[in-house]
């Protein structure tokens, strides 16, 4: 049996050219148990252009062909393999402008000294980034790239000027206090900095963050999340259109379908990959790493059931599984082998953007990611939960982050339940005429009514 193509029909129109590779491709493949990435390389001779068009015309004659994914990821290796690199002369369409000095421009001395540094590794990192953002400030500045108080006035200029938020204000500016003792500053510029720190300090708790606000004028559950899933979940199995909008539903649906059970940090959902992070057996998905932000164990010896479907919709991408699930398996296993990530493009290669993933969550919600996480300590306010079960399913590192969460709404719930038990109770006592005041006296009704009759 041999699966190479037949290169005569390169003189015939697109159309038929097409229709007559899908044909071919078929007849091939009805021979093979399954199709793997070496036999397609074989049949397209290394051809790109011959993939393109077997699953254009897949895709158009059977929009759930199981071997779908598999072409699209050859097809985009082949078409990586020979392109050029690209060089961006600015941000580019959806690219955040660039403030850092880049990394091999930073003077070697300085980093050293962050890395040799007590603090610890995040911190590290974020020093090392508002570092070479202070820098970057003095070479656009045109002055001396050292840090010293005329480049960290010219970096404060520009936090100014890019409208950055309190919260986020706070932050670049405990980086530069850690900044300054670290590198040994004067004591009038350090002296200036604490002033400045305590100062955002004061109007981060007098303002609360647009998205925090944004949060509580329309709150969502966890509930409203699964049924959103479940709502682009439908949507992805009844459109019609191109392989990326299925796509794009189908990791849509997942992502929120995660977010109502374990609203992880968008860092971690976007850091799994399948075999290594996340792995599928008969029993259902289960999860193995450490959270980006805090180290804290996030393994889960089995996910929920109903996170299952949206799971296996993320390997399937739209192809119909085959008997026993045959075809789900080929495609997991080429998964693995590639090390792709969970929620991926239609490469199967290059994870999507936390933006992009942002982007659909809020779609569908109005808020981003992260407003998951509110969501679920307001529910598990609701139900009586109290800040240690904040912590366990949140992943945070100390018990005094979970209670400050958990403060913001638990109080408000709470009394709002006992107003609404003592409502209760005095309706009862007020149907028989006889209530107490808070002082505990009796007070009869119908005593009173007679009293005013009589005046």
């Amino acid at each position: 049996m041999t699966i190479k193509r037949n290169s005569s029909r390169a003189s015939t129109p697109k159309s038929s050219y097409t229709r007559c590779l899908v044909e071919e491709y078929l007849l091939v493949r009805n021979q093979l148990e399954c199709m793997t990435p070496e036999l397609l390389r074989i049949f397209c001779d290394g051809q790109a252009g011959v993939l393109k068009h077997i699953g254009a015309g897949l895709s158009a004659m059977y929009p759930g062909h199981q071997d779908l994914p598999i072409i699209f990821c050859v097809f985009h290796e082949l078409e990586r393999s020979r392109a050029p690199m690209k060089v961006f002369d600015g941000p580019g369409k959806g690219r955040k402008p660039v403030y850092s000095l880049p990394l091999d421009d930073t003077p070697r001395a300085l980093l050293n000294v962050i890395e040799n540094s007590h603090y610890g590794k995040r911190l590290r990192h974020d020093l090392t980034y508002t570092l070479r953002e202070i820098l970057g400030a003095a070479r656009r500045a045109e002055i001396p790239e050292v840090l010293d108080r005329r480049s960290l006035s010219a970096y404060r200029a520009e936090l100014d000027r890019r409208g950055i938020c309190a919260k986020s204000m706070e932050g670049k500016i405990f980086n530069i206090k850690c900044l300054g003792t670290l590198f040994m500053l004067d004591n009038e510029t350090m002296t200036v900095v604490k002033n400045e720190l305590r100062s955002t300090k004061l109007e981060v708790g007098i303002e609360p963050s647009q998205r925090h606000a944004a949060f509580r004028e329309n709150p969502l559950s966890p509930l409203d999340y699964a049924r959103l899933a479940r709502v682009a979940s439908e949507e992805a199995y009844a459109t019609k259109g191109n392989r990326q909008t299925v796509q794009r539903l189908f990791i849509t649906a997942a992502a929120l379908a995660l977010l109502s059970f374990l609203p992880e940090r968008i860092s971690d959902i976007l850091g799994m990959v399948v075999g290594e992070n996340v792995t599928r057996d008969p029993l259902g998905w289960s999860s193995e790493y450490f959270s980006r932000k805090t180290d804290v164990d996030r393994s889960f010896p089995y996910l929920p059931d109903q996170l299952t479907p949206y799971l296996d919709d993320l390997i399937l991408l739209g192809a119909q599984p085959g008997p026993q699930g045959r075809d789900f398996a080929n495609l997991y296993h080429h998964r693995v082998k590639i090390q792709s990530p969970l929620f991926v493009r239609i490469n199967l290669r290059r994870a999507y953007s936390r933006n992009r993933i942002g982007e659909l969550v809020k779609e569908r919600t109005g808020h981003g990611p992260h407003a998951a996480r509110k969501a679920m300590v307001d529910y598990l306010a609701e139900i009586g939960g109290e800040p240690i079960d904040v912590l366990d399913l949140l992943g945070h590192k100390r018990i005094a982050t979970s209670e400050a969460h958990y403060s913001v709404r638990a109080t408000a719930i709470k009394r709002k339940k006992t107003l609404g038990i003592i409502d209760d109770y005095r309706a009862q006592l007020t149907d028989s005429k006889i209530f107490r005041l808070p002082t505990g006296r009796l007070i009869d009704l119908d005593k009173i009514a007679r009293d005013l009759d009589r005046a």
